[in-house]
């Protein structure tokens, strides 16, 4: 079997990798995703800004289906701009905007993440904070939720 979880991980990077100017957004965070804690990222000396951080979340229960579970598996997207910056805010909002332009499907659409993505995501609400406390970054956080289906290999 195939790694679910894992599909839907790869579908989310290339999700928000799409996120440059050349496809319609305000930055180009999508050139620079990574994985991990923002206080471990904000340690490498070659850190340009903006990017975007992914890191895990809430693993919400799942519930059976015809053959399948379908889980919630949480993930943290930050996004990270130079807070030293005066206009570190109006950055924040740019990247702000991309994410919610990124991560946000009508409706309906039948596997808009495609074939290998998760079902569903459910956004949750977004929150910028300010540099300080020893970080030098300006960041939005948004919890959101990766609706996969784990195929069963036996019944409940």
């Amino acid at each position: 079997m195939t790694n679910p979880i894992k599909q839907a991980d790869q579908a989310l990077v290339d999700r928000l990798g799409q996120i440059t100017p050349a496809n319609g957004y305000l930055t180009d965070a999508g050139t620079r995703i990574k994985e991990g804690w923002l206080s471990d990222l904000m340690k490498d000396d070659d850190l340009v800004f903006p990017f975007i951080a992914k890191q895990p979340g809430l693993y919400v229960p799942g519930s059976w289906g015809p053959g399948a579970v379908l889980t919630r598996v949480g993930r943290r997207i930050v996004g990270a701009v130079d807070g030293s910056r005066d206009d570190y805010l109006e950055q924040l909002e740019e990247l702000y905007c991309d994410l919610v332009a990124c991560l946000q499907v009508p409706e309906g659409i039948p596997n808009p993440w495609g074939p290998k993505g998760p079902r569903q995501v459910t956004l949750e609400p977004g929150q910028m904070f300010p540099p300080g406390e020893g970080l030098a970054a300006g960041t939005v956080l948004f919890p959101l939720q990766l609706h996969i289906h784990i195929n069963a290999g036996r019944t409940p």
